[in-house]
């Protein structure tokens, strides 16, 4: 499993969870200093691949500040 955060620019909070509530766990989000910002679980490297090219195929200006395998369930 896989925790990812995510940063983001030129999008709405809601257009943000529209594109990532499918295809993670535990997804939590959140608007500062306007900019918004991403926690969430993945199941694989693939799936996280395919959500990268989703936020790309929508022209959402992200960066991801951390990703890191754990243990589900340990929390972010």
């Amino acid at each position: 499993m896989l925790l990812a955060k995510v940063e983001c620019e030129k999008v709405s909070v809601e257009k943000l969870v529209e594109l990532l509530v499918f295809s993670t766990k535990q997804l939590k989000v959140w608007l500062y200093s306007k900019k918004v910002y991403a926690s969430f679980f993945v199941e694989s490297l693939s799936l996280l691949k395919s959500l990268i090219n989703t936020l790309e195929e929508n022209r959402i200006k992200f960066r991801f500040y951390r990703i890191e395998e754990v243990d589900y369930g340990q929390g972010n």
